[in-house]
C-alpha cells in the first residue's frame, strides 16, 4: 500500500489544488481523492502524479512525509560534508607522515 496522502503535501508545496493536479494528469478528482484515502491506485496514475509533482514515484512508498524527507536529505548532505572533511584531514595527515619519514 502506498502513502498517497503525500500528494496533498506536495500539491500544497507546489501551490496547486488537487483539482488542478487531476486536470493535469487527466484523472477525475473523485478517482484521485479515492486513491489518496485508500492508499492505492494503478502504477500509471502514480507515475503521472509523481511526474507532474516533480518527484520520484518511490516517494509514495518509503513511509516518510515530505518534511521528514527534507530533514533526511539535509542530514545526508551534512554527513557527506563531514565525510569529505574527514577524508581531507586523513590525506593531510598521510602526506605529513610521508614527509616526516624522509
Amino acid at each position: 500500500m502506498a502513502n498517497l496522502l503525500i500528494i496533498r503535501d506536495l500539491c500544497e508545496k507546489k501551490k496547486i489544488t488537487i483539482r488542478e493536479l487531476c486536470r493535469r494528469v487527466d484523472r477525475t478528482e473523485s478517482t484521485i481523492q479515492s486513491a489518496i484515502r485508500k492508499g492505492s491506485t494503478n502504477t500509471a496514475t502514480i507515475e503521472l502524479i509523481a511526474k507532474e509533482l516533480g518527484v520520484s514515484p518511490a516517494i509514495f512508498f518509503d513511509g516518510l512525509t515530505e518534511s521528514e524527507r527534507e530533514i533526511k536529505d539535509r542530514e545526508i548532505a551534512h554527513l557527506k560534508e563531514l565525510l569529505a572533511e574527514k577524508e581531507r584531514t586523513i590525506a593531510i595527515l598521510m602526506e605529513e607522515r610521508k614527509n616526516h619519514k624522509k
